[in-house]
């Protein structure tokens, strides 16, 4: 259980890093589009867009975390992901040289069927090939 509270609470701080982009990006916007001056508060880089998004982005965290059925859920998932048997990596490389063999074999014999086809079709309608 340690392991998979120790996923969920990285995965809370990734998310919150990656909202605060998303809603500085989102409040750059509507800033723009109602023609607000976009103060630099510390410099170029950390405007007033930027601490709003950090606003709303703990502001989520803070909801997520304390929500009776987020974070539980959270933990679940997490739980499960630490009983997953993960494949080795000469598995993956097998794997995928097997998918990339079926998947030419399965284009070839589609181009094949198109081709038959679409020549009996115009022999039969008496197109042009």
């Amino acid at each position: 259980m340690e392991a998979s509270k120790r996923i969920v609470n990285i995965a809370f701080t990734a998310g919150t890093f990656l909202a605060w982009w998303l809603f500085a990006h989102v409040f750059e916007a509507v800033f723009g589009a109602f023609g607000i001056r976009d103060a630099g508060l510390l410099g170029r880089r950390f405007t007033t867009t930027t601490l709003l998004g950090a606003a709303a982005a703990v502001a989520l965290l803070f909801w997520a975390w304390r929500h009776p059925r987020v974070r539980p859920l959270a933990y679940e998932a997490a739980d499960e992901l630490t009983k997953v048997t993960w494949p080795t990596w000469k598995e993956v490389k097998t794997n995928t040289r097997i998918t990339v063999v079926v998947a030419v074999v399965v284009a070839v014999i589609l181009w094949v069927f198109d081709l038959v086809f679409g020549n009996l079709t115009n022999l039969i309608l008496g197109g042009t090939t």
